[in-house]
């Protein structure tokens, strides 16, 4: 079991599929979108968490931060913030650090 966790190799897919979910909320949607981008993106960081801690075995800033966006965009306990202008500067900053995860851990 251990050998076939070693050759998992870094799918840059979902860090794609959720860097265009978030810049796409700059456009008006559906209350329903939004609840969407909260199982997706949560569930993604916790993939993603779980692939730097288990296969690369990092364990630092890139940990550290996809454990705080599952936990910013978690849909159990949901944080809700004030104004829609400083969900708008969140979303790009995760999705620019998706980006980011891609060009670091693409020869992985």
């Amino acid at each position: 079991m251990k050998e076939k966790i070693k050759d998992t190799k870094f799918i840059k897919s979902p860090a794609i599929i959720s860097s265009v979910m978030l810049l796409l909320t700059f456009f008006d949607w559906p209350y329903g979108y939004y609840n969407l981008l909260r199982i997706v993106i949560a569930g993604i960081a916790i993939y993603y968490a779980y692939y730097l801690y288990e296969i690369i075995k990092e364990r630092r800033f890139w940990f550290c931060s996809l454990v705080t966006i599952a936990i910013l965009f978690n849909p159990i306990i949901p944080i809700y913030l004030y104004d829609k202008t400083i969900w708008g500067v969140i979303d790009t900053i995760i999705a620019i650090f998706f980006i980011g995860l891609i060009i670091k851990f693409k020869k992985a």
